[in-house]
């Protein structure tokens, strides 16, 4: 899938690459160092006891959220496209979200095994699990980050109950939530002409429409087969964040409606494994830790591949997520691949390769 990627950040990045930089291969040559990058934070996670993660949870909470607290400081964070989501460390910019999400999916797992006992008390099943994370969604809001919120409150729940938490709890909580982000939309100009431009994209074709209308033209044009690789058209200044949020329209303007169900079964596919290795964790080797955060990770990254794809067929709002393993940037494409290491180090403990005087 990173391959893949590497690819379609190529084909969709080297025309707005050139206008911009005079360099058509800049994209594709910082995402290969990313990729190496990732590749080795991969490597390295695989190389560590998962169990490990459960001490070190609190202390990456905390870390996470003086990160991002040092976004919002003049001089350390650095804003683009009306955002203020990264600190800028001179050669790249590192995107704190991403690490947010994956730590806080980490900090629920170690919570929910530390009270297994306790989920029936309102106290231990609800509020110990996400009392560190409610700072770190605030913090996120602020960038703002409304789709890093929404994936990390997501998988939170499902894994909640998977936990045995009461559903009475869990409806309670989904209410609460349901209400909150509702309020939150209703009372910010952007987040309110986002759910319109969803519903209605023609209301404004030129303005606020313009990306998904393109997004959905693109999809379109691509037909069963594809206009052939290197060959789409949205990518040519029509559709903004070719490389990036959009990526999965350029897959199917050049690579037809065969590439996209590709695309989704390789997702589908990932998703599975995932699951697999974290249920034979906790049915093989009684490892609840292992199987809430195999879980979590699979969860995280296989939602935010369907949020993705979904904002890109105008069957979602636009969210800002980024499409994993496929789409340009640094600090996703590095902590996914993290990610995929620790999942990796699940699998590995379930083979008996770690572990095995226990």
């Amino acid at each position: 899938m990173v391959l893949f990627g590497l690819l379609m950040v190529y084909s969709s990045s080297f025309i707005f690459a050139e206008e911009r930089t005079g360099d058509g291969f800049t994209f594709i040559k910082k995402q290969l160092l990313y990729a190496v990058m990732g590749f080795g934070a991969l490597f390295m996670a695989s190389r560590i006891p998962h169990q490990r993660w459960y001490q070190w949870a609190p202390l990456a909470v905390f870390t996470v959220l003086a990160m991002l607290v040092a976004v919002m400081i003049p001089g350390v964070g650095s804003r683009v496209g009306g955002a203020q989501r990264w600190i800028n460390l001179g050669l790249f910019r590192f995107q704190p979200a991403e690490l947010a999400k994956l730590v806080g999916v980490m900090f629920v797992a170690r919570q929910l095994v530390r009270h297994q006992r306790e989920l029936h008390d309102f106290r231990k099943g609800i509020i110990a699990p996400v009392a560190l994370l409610l700072p770190m969604m605030a913090l996120l809001l602020l960038q703002p980050d409304f789709g890093s919120v929404a994936l990390l409150v997501g998988t939170t729940f499902v894994l909640m109950y998977l936990s045995g938490v009461r559903p009475l709890f869990l409806f309670g909580g989904a209410f609460g939530a349901g209400a909150l982000g509702a309020l939150l939309i209703a009372t910010s100009p952007y987040r309110l002409a986002r759910v319109m431009t969803f519903l209605d994209p023609w209301r404004d074709p030129a303005g606020k429409g313009f990306q998904v209308i393109q997004s959905m033209l693109g999809l379109h044009n691509g037909s069963l087969f594809g206009q052939g690789l290197g060959n789409g058209k949205e990518k040519l200044f029509f559709l903004p964040e070719a490389h990036n949020d959009f990526i999965f329209s350029v897959i199917g303007e050049e690579l037809g409606f065969v590439g996209v169900v590709g695309v989704i079964t390789a997702y589908v596919l990932f998703i599975y494994r995932g699951l697999k290795i974290s249920w034979i964790a906790l049915n093989e080797r009684q490892d609840r830790f292992g199987f809430y955060l195999g879980c979590g990770i699979s969860l995280l990254l296989g939602l935010q591949a369907f949020i993705n794809m979904g904002v890109g067929m105008g069957l979602l709002p636009t969210k800002g997520l980024t499409l994993p393993f496929i789409s340009y940037g640094g600090s996703a494409l590095t902590l996914n691949l993290l990610a995929i290491g620790i999942l990796y180090s699940i699998s590995k403990a379930n083979r008996g390769s770690f572990y095995e005087a226990e």
